[in-house]
């Protein structure tokens, strides 16, 4: 019975209850073949996972109870060999989406940014590192940790190993030597900074320049200190980290896209890809960047924007270009524009809660509740 097809049953003399017996006795066989090269796999398999199988080679009826024909070693290889072309497949269509990115303009631009924004990453993370009393080499850590921290994130929750730094070494060598820049060169910047400030190019108060080139506008003497994190970080500071996010966000949500994934994934991408600055506020025990009340949260809440933007532009890009011809616009939206929204949306938000200082762009849980409680007994007065 073990080369018996439903068709050769169907032809021979045999009963329904003979023919009942025959299908039960290749679905047994199929059923142990399964196991038997799952556990030689060292994946065992459930009885339910192997009729799942069963079912995906087309051997199982639509009843699911017999088979067509046994599970021989040929058609276990052409099930294999149709998972592997179907994987090889999408991997193949996912390589043209990112190629039909490479040769834009405002691609090109993109990755440089991205490149100049990861720098820009680990000279602050090793000058906010110095500035918490660490030497240059564990400076030097937190930079690079900073600034290839979330990308190394990402690569490893899409399985892209090994991860892009270890591939391309240039991408660590670069953040290293950005950590040496913030650590040895942005103080001395700011000493001649000082010092220009008191050659008389300032406004008169001692210390001014370095007050700006430290901290932001406060409200009592016109400057804080950037020494001082509870105040922020300085107004230069904080321009060019918010420039390297919004690169950073549209950069992670095209590592999604490019994999074809779920446009809520791809923009959460470009969150994750920015938490190499938390693990440099963890490291230097500072508030978290992406959620912070003292005036950071912006820093996920932008991140994530910016990335979802993005996305949904892209989204509208396929939709309008899905069919032979362009239905709302004709070529579809240029990624270059898809790129500037989305990098424009981050650093309008960071922008935003720059000006909001010190209040966050959300209220906290404490406040929140202070605030609901406030509203109910109102409307408890308006009923009563």
């Amino acid at each position: 019975n073990e080369n018996v097809s439903t068709k050769e049953i169907a032809n021979s003399t045999l009963s329904a209850s003979e023919v009942k017996v025959v299908c039960k006795e290749a679905e047994a066989e199929a059923l142990a073949f399964l196991a038997e090269r799952g556990n030689a796999l060292g994946t065992p398999l459930t009885l339910s996972e192997r009729r799942m199988i069963l079912k995906e080679a087309g051997l199982l009826q639509k009843s699911g109870l017999k088979i067509d024909k046994t599970l021989t070693q040929s058609e276990w290889q052409k099930l294999v060999s149709r998972q592997k072309f179907t994987n090889q497949e999408r991997l193949t269509l996912n390589d043209f989406i990112a190629k039909s990115h490479d040769g834009a303009i405002g691609q090109t631009l993109l990755l440089y940014a991205a490149r100049c924004g990861a720098a820009f990453f680990a000279v602050t993370g090793a000058h906010i590192a110095g500035e918490s009393g660490m030497h240059v080499f564990g400076s030097t850590m937190v930079g690079c940790i900073t600034a290839l921290g979330g990308r190394t994130i990402n690569d490893l929750l899409l399985g892209n190993t090994p991860v892009s730094w270890v591939k391309n070494p240039s991408f660590l060598i670069l953040a290293g030597v950005s950590s040496l820049v913030g650590f040895y060169a942005w103080p001395l910047a700011e000493e001649a900074f000082l010092k220009e400030g008191l050659e008389g190019k300032d406004d008169g108060r001692e210390g001014s320049q370095r007050q700006y080139f430290q901290g932001g506008i406060d409200d009592n003497n016109g400057f804080t200190n950037a020494y001082d994190t509870d105040k922020g970080p300085s107004v230069i500071r904080y321009t060019f980290e918010s420039i390297a996010l919004g690169t950073l966000a549209v950069v992670g949500a095209q590592q999604g896209i490019v994999r074809s994934l779920h446009p809520l994934v791809s923009a959460s991408l470009g969150v994750t890809i920015a938490f190499g600055g938390v693990f440099r506020d963890l490291l230097c025990r500072r508030d978290l960047s992406l959620g912070a009340a003292t005036g950071c949260q912006s820093y996920g809440i932008a991140s994530f924007s910016g990335a979802a933007v993005y996305v949904a532009l892209r989204e509208l890009h396929v939709w309008n270009c899905a069919g032979s011809t362009s239905k709302l616009l004709h070529g579809g939206i240029p990624i270059g524009f898809r790129i500037f929204c989305g990098f424009g949306t981050a650093v309008a938000i960071r922008t935003v809660a720059w000006m909001n200082k010190p209040d966050g762009l959300f209220l906290t849980m404490e406040e929140s509740a202070v605030a609901n409680k406030r509203k109910l007994d109102n409307l408890g007065k308006e009923w009563r």
